[in-house]
């Protein structure tokens, strides 16, 4: 069986057991906001400052790597702004955009080390130090102009939420730590490396846990649209740019995993606060997830042939 497929099957088990959780009623609806928040804040920034500040950069093309990731980004924002010639109305547009370029790194954060081995596993680190940012920009910059809200969004707290995001912050301090040849062991790297091992398993209960079937129907014609551009469109751009940019062997793999990832909670989340579609965004996120299972090992074996 393709390691790839093997590697995703205890990710969505775990994906399927929060969402068994939040439906039994054995997790208190109320504690889910809670541990999101704790792994995002907390445990998740602690694990890419571990994984960040060990890894041997010198033996991968990181460079060219990261170039080719936030290229995908920034031509995936590119078409999606090509698709507001469509007939719909701006809110729904902003969730269209949103569900073709944002991605949900920690799925492939929790199969990489499985799949790709401790080189993949600290490229797939490494990518959200500029496309966290990146893909922020961009989204806020939509929700700004074709979003619902009754407010503007101050721009200023937008950028020092940017710049004080702990996970952006996390890989940052990872980074400069791995530089300086620092906190890579002792008791400060084991505290922050127990702390971060909590992160992975916690976030995936959390993403079942937001599972919602019943938003499917909402937008079907225009869920389906933002579906294909982010399963099928967008893992074929990493693809195209990582082999204009020389990027090759578990590098490539790696990069097109972060194109085909699912959609992130953190888009219905920007769609409710902003004036998107929140519903068809919750539909776009769920099902994505769902279909990632399918899609994720496929355009993978793609990039590793």
């Amino acid at each position: 069986m393709n390691p790839v497929v093997i590697a995703l099957f205890p990710v969505f088990g775990v994906i399927a057991l929060g969402w068994l959780l939040r439906r039994s009623g054995l997790v208190a609806a109320p504690l889910w906001a809670g541990i999101n928040r704790l792994s995002y804040q907390a445990l998740m920034p602690a694990f890419l400052f571990v994984t960040i500040s060990r890894a041997d950069y010198d033996a991968v093309p990181a460079g060219s790597f990261m170039l080719a990731a936030a290229g995908g980004f920034i031509v995936m924002g590119a078409l999606m702004l090509a698709l507001r010639i469509l007939p719909m109305p701006g809110p729904v547009y902003t969730s269209l955009f949103q569900g073709g370029v944002r991605w949900n790194g920690f799925v492939l954060l929790a199969l990489a080390p499985a799949a790709f081995g401790e080189e993949g596993a600290a490229l797939a680190a490494l990518a959200f130090a500029p496309t966290v940012p990146l893909v922020n920009v961009m989204c806020v910059a939509v929700m700004t102009i074709w979003g619902a809200s009754d407010h503007q969004p101050n721009l200023t707290r937008v950028g020092i939420r940017l710049v004080t995001n702990p996970i952006i912050l996390g890989c940052l301090a990872g980074l400069a730590a791995n530089l300086a040849g620092v906190f890579q062991s002792g008791p400060v790297a084991e505290a922050l490396d127990l702390a971060g091992r909590a992160s992975l398993p916690l976030i995936l209960l959390t993403i079942g846990a937001g599972l919602n079937f019943t938003a499917l129907r909402a937008r079907p014609g225009i869920i389906s649209l933002s579906v294909t551009a982010k399963l099928i469109v967008a893992p074929a751009i990493f693809l195209a740019l990582g082999l204009l940019f020389g990027v090759e062997g578990v590098a490539l793999a790696v990069l097109v995993g972060i194109g085909a990832t699912p959609g992130a909670a953190a888009a219905y989340v920007l769609a409710r606060e902003m004036g998107g579609d929140a519903e068809m965004m919750a539909g776009h996120v769920t099902a994505t997830t769902l279909l990632a299972a399918i899609t994720m090992p496929i355009w993978i074996a793609i990039a590793a042939s």
